[in-house]
């Protein structure tokens, strides 16, 4: 109870702060940004001196422009996992009582590599064949803290029910819950080992790309193959392969698992990234994975085509399947939102379209209209966002945009997405018209009209085809599918 109050009182002026910037940006007062940037510094202060586990809910917190305005987004993200290694004592302890007769056969250097909020690494020798080996394993009493801390942001959390609005309440209780659940998958190696197997056979098709094998795991150790690499980002590794190649292979292999595999690697931060000699990219570090179920994967295509061609109706629509749009939100004021929002790219290309002009101008939206992250997107989000930076520090030309519209067309994936998205229309008019045949009655027509009318719709279906294929635009074939899908309806 005490550590909840000391941490409530650490934290409420900075609430209180940002509930101030939040009513005065949705009444469209002026704010200054300046002072919301001095703010949003003391508040990333704030999060560090709270230990390692509110430093990983700070970096959950930096994708969610929904309840957070861009100032924040951005101080937020500089937040770094890197903590002090705890004491090799109280570290080989755990290691000794997970790999029990096991342990004899590695000598474990016991200065670690690297050192995080949840884990930290070491290297070790097989003893039978020399083979350098990688052991990872949990910070000492982790999860007691992680519970302990969970357990003061619940007790915190009603009150900002009191002090922020229904929508910044509802998006931070999702937020919370879903890091509650996360973190601890996070910190359980042996789901780490699942999907690194996983993905290894994910990327199969991809012989450039190298995943360590692992080689055994409990809960919180976890021993895999070391395979040696240069950081993506170093120089080292621009000298092996080519900037903008390396920047748009890594884009691919990301974007790739993201929206056409069943698991997606959620941090690839540069640390996790390397390239090898013969110019191989090694990915490590499988804390932190996605799985994305197909029709969220089709609907994110459908959101990507509708950027590309800022069609705002189009987003707004896929918006509310994803279930990003809050009940009480009117749609249509939203929709002319979202309009007025896209209108400011017309004329753009995605040559010349910048990343962080678009992003900021996305945050502004969801932080201005009633939207909300989903859970199932957080990840995604988090993914996409990390992805982008480390490929400009690869390559400072690397254009977001251009390459996601350059992949889209590669993999075939824009005809996936028109197909997805006609279906959703389609189905919307079945079900329309079905509820429509409980209030009138059908007059029957005979067999000649039925197959008249079917011939129709079969033409318009072709004639929407051929158009598509002439000019790539979707919007005249949805319409004449719609249309021949109503007279073979009505003709039945």
């Amino acid at each position: 109870m005490l550590n909840t109050i000391k941490v409530g009182l650490k934290l409420l002026p900075h609430v209180l702060r940002l509930r101030d910037y939040r009513l005065r940006t949705l009444k469209g007062e002026k704010v200054d940004e300046e002072k919301m940037y001095r703010d949003a510094e003391k508040f990333l202060n704030v999060i560090v001196s709270l230990g390692p586990v509110f430093i990983k809910f700070g970096q959950v917190l930096s994708v969610h422009s929904d309840i957070l305005p861009e100032p924040y987004l951005k101080v937020l993200s500089r937040l770094q996992d890197d903590v002090p290694p705890a004491p090799w004592e109280e570290v080989f302890k755990i290691i000794k009582e997970d790999l029990g007769e096991k342990l004899k056969e590695f000598e474990i250097n016991p200065e670690p590599i690297s050192s995080a909020s949840i884990g930290q690494v070491y290297l070790a020798k097989r003893k039978s064949d020399g083979k350098t080996v990688v052991i990872k394993v949990n910070r000492p009493r982790i999860r007691e803290i992680a519970e302990e801390d969970i357990k003061i942001m619940r007790s915190l959390l009603p009150y900002t029910k009191f002090l922020m609005d229904e929508s910044f309440y509802e998006s931070l209780r999702a937020i919370v819950n879903d890091f509650s659940r996360r973190i601890f998958e996070e910190m359980d190696f042996t789901k780490e080992e699942y999907y690194m197997r996983k993905i290894r056979e994910e990327l199969a098709d991809f012989p450039d790309v190298i995943i360590p094998i692992p080689y055994f795991s409990t809960k919180r150790v976890l021993v895999m193959e070391y395979i040696k690499g240069y950081k993506v980002t170093s120089e080292e590794a621009k000298k092996i392969v080519k900037p903008s190649e390396l920047a748009y292979r890594m884009f691919k292999v990301f974007m790739i698992m993201l929206l056409e595999k069943e698991y997606f690697h959620a941090d690839p931060h540069p640390g996790n990234i390397a390239v090898d000699d013969h110019g191989n990219l090694i990915i490590y570090d499988f804390g932190m994975v996605g799985k994305m179920d197909h029709e969220t994967r089709l609907r994110l295509l459908r959101a990507y085509v509708a950027l590309i061609r800022l069609d705002g109706i189009g987003l707004v629509k896929v918006l509310e399947e994803l279930g990003a749009i809050q009940p009480e939100a009117d749609r249509e004021v939203l929709a002319k939102g979202i309009e007025l929002f896209l209108q400011q790219f017309q004329g753009v290309t995605a040559e010349t379209l910048e990343v962080e002009q678009f992003l900021e101008a996305a945050n502004e939206v969801f932080y201005r209209f009633p939207l909300k992250l989903p859970e199932k997107l957080t990840l995604y989000i988090r993914m996409t966002s990390i992805l982008g930076s480390t490929c400009l520090q690869i390559d400072p030309d690397f254009n977001f945009f251009l390459n996601l519209q350059r992949l889209i067309e590669e993999e075939g994936l824009v005809f996936e997405a028109i197909l997805s998205d006609f279906r959703n229309t389609v189905n919307a008019a079945i079900r329309k018209f079905r509820l429509s045949i409980l209030e009138k009655p059908i007059i029957v027509q005979n067999k000649r009209n039925r197959t008249y009318v079917k011939a129709i719709s079969i033409s318009l279906v072709f004639a929407g085809l051929v158009y598509y294929l002439i000019t790539r635009d979707s919007t005249v074939p949805l319409l004449l599918g719609l249309l021949a899908l109503v007279l073979a309806t009505t003709s039945d």
